[in-house]
């Protein structure tokens, strides 16, 4: 099995890919980071600070500094949990027209990507279960 060339391609794709965006999140005064937590709250709303640490694989002191970020930018609704110290997290208005916004960018952006490379849709199918399942296993592992 060709392992090291799998994972040396997996790695390289990060960094022209967060390059390729960049202009995106400069345009609206959002960090990669940031744009991550944004559309992680947008995806799986409501919400908390722990739930979006460990989907994203970030420290939860990290994450409560984007979030703050985010909140400045008025772009979250917080309500408080079950707990007095746990805050229920999803975007407000504002902060979904503008995960709308930059999501619909990057998705044309995607599309064309995978359009130029001729990958058809058992190729995109293929490679969205292995790199699931490689996910799922490093997760698996750090939780360790």
């Amino acid at each position: 099995m060709d392992t090291k060339n799998l994972f040396n391609s997996l790695t390289a794709v990060y960094r022209p890919y967060v390059k390729l965006f960049q202009p995106i999140f400069e345009r609206y005064d959002l960090y990669p980071a940031q744009w991550l937590v944004l559309k992680d709250i947008g995806l799986n709303a409501p919400t908390t600070l722990v739930q979006i640490s460990k989907r994203r694989a970030i420290e939860k002191p990290t994450t409560r500094k984007i979030l703050k970020v985010l909140s400045e930018k008025n772009l979250l609704s917080v309500t408080q949990g079950k707990d007095k110290r746990e805050r229920i997290l999803t975007l407000s208005l504002q902060g979904q027209s503008l995960y709308d916004e930059i999501n619909n960018q990057i998705e044309s952006v995607q599309e064309q990507i995978v359009a130029d490379t001729g990958l058809t849709a058992d190729d995109l199918a293929t490679t969205i279960k292995t790199v699931t399942a490689i996910h799922s296993q490093l997760s698996t592992l750090e939780e360790e």
